[in-house]
């Protein structure tokens, strides 16, 4: 008997912080990314409201948007904090594509 071959899993969404004159920063994983909001995990701590330049992509497919912290949740010392953003309104149609 012949097995089919297995679906591949679609490539992952990936998220990484765009910092002035230097190439984009992947420090977060990426939790869910929806063409409004994203929940990542990373080392880093960030603070409500704090607004960043990101770079959300899906294989060849990238844009940047800016996005608004919108919550935070602490690691608990054997794992990362994670962090709730918000993407700027504009962003939605752009990133469609990449989340959908």
């Amino acid at each position: 008997m012949v097995r089919p071959e297995p679906t591949p899993a679609p490539e992952a969404v990936t998220v990484a912080v765009i910092v002035r004159d230097r190439s984009p920063y992947a420090m977060f994983d990426a939790i869910e990314v929806t063409a409004t909001t994203a929940r990542l995990r990373g080392p880093l701590l960030l603070e409500l409201g704090e607004r960043l330049r990101l770079r959300v992509a899906r294989g060849a497919t990238a844009v940047e948007v800016g996005a608004r912290v919108t919550a935070v949740q602490r690691g608990d010392g054997h794992a990362d904090p994670v962090t709730d953003l918000r993407f700027d309104d504009e962003a939605a149609g752009s990133l469609r594509p990449i989340v959908s």
